[in-house]
């Protein structure tokens, strides 16, 4: 392919782009020249760096109360454990109750969803405390096999 003679090869010279409305050739050089230098020594983070720091410092003390309620959470399980075990060894100690109780269970669903602010969806708070019950009925069990191991075991 040949040029005509005396048109400037596409791209070169003043004024030229490179079809995109960028510059090329010589104002391309002008181009390349940030609007405003950052003194010599200074490091800024690009924006999006800056607004996920300011996040990060933001979320920090948040994260450390979730922290804190969530130790708080555990605490409680575990004490709602402890007496879940006192409730099977009276539920042993008179006549080896059984371990569920639907009734009571359907009690414990209503009241957490009556007493719920909202914040947390209904649905998601009904399986954690599904999965909550269920785990203290294996707590329960749990306790029940071992005692009746322990009774079937000789003593001495």
């Amino acid at each position: 392919m040949t040029r005509a003679a005396g048109r400037p090869k596409a791209g070169v010279g003043p004024g030229a782009s490179d079809g995109l409305g960028a510059p090329t050739g010589a104002d391309s050089a002008a181009a390349d020249v940030p609007a405003a230098a950052e003194p010599a020594g200074v490091d800024r983070p690009a924006s999006g760096d800056a607004r996920r720091d300011a996040a990060g410092a933001s979320l920090a003390p948040l994260r450390v109360r979730i922290d804190a309620i969530d130790r708080e959470i555990v605490a409680l399980l575990d004490e709602r454990a402890r007496i879940a075990l006192e409730i099977g060894r009276v539920k042993d100690a008179s006549g080896g109750r059984a371990i569920r109780d639907p009734k009571r269970e359907a009690e414990v669903i209503e009241r957490v969803t009556s007493t719920s602010a909202g914040l947390f969806p209904e649905p998601e708070l009904v399986a954690l405390y599904r999965r909550l019950i269920a785990a203290t009925r294996q707590v329960q069990a749990e306790q029940r096999r071992q005692t009746r191991r322990a009774g079937r075991e000789p003593e001495g």
